[in-house]
């Protein structure tokens, strides 16, 4: 889980400090893999959630470093993690 800075959602829903990100499963041979993210309070009520799938570029350069699968989705949906 990264800690992301505060993103405060209207109608007094929450403010999301947190960020999970699931890879989802995908076949041996993909060049590319679809991901499963939330955005949650401190208290870990999920206030938006959504689906990015990696480009052929991110997935090749992925290697074994699932943090960095964490940062290429933090970039896509305009999150800044301050930490991992």
């Amino acid at each position: 889980m990264a800690k992301i800075q505060p993103i405060t959602f209207p109608l007094n829903a929450g403010t999301a400090t947190e960020m999970s990100v699931l890879i989802l499963n995908f076949e041996t041979n993909a060049t590319t893999c679809t991901t499963y993210y939330e955005l949650k309070t401190d208290e870990g009520t999920v206030l938006s959630n959504g689906n990015y799938t990696l480009t052929e570029d991110e997935f090749a350069a992925w290697g074994t470093d699932n943090e960095y699968v964490t940062e290429c989705v933090a970039k896509a949906i305009g999150v800044t993690i301050l930490s991992l």
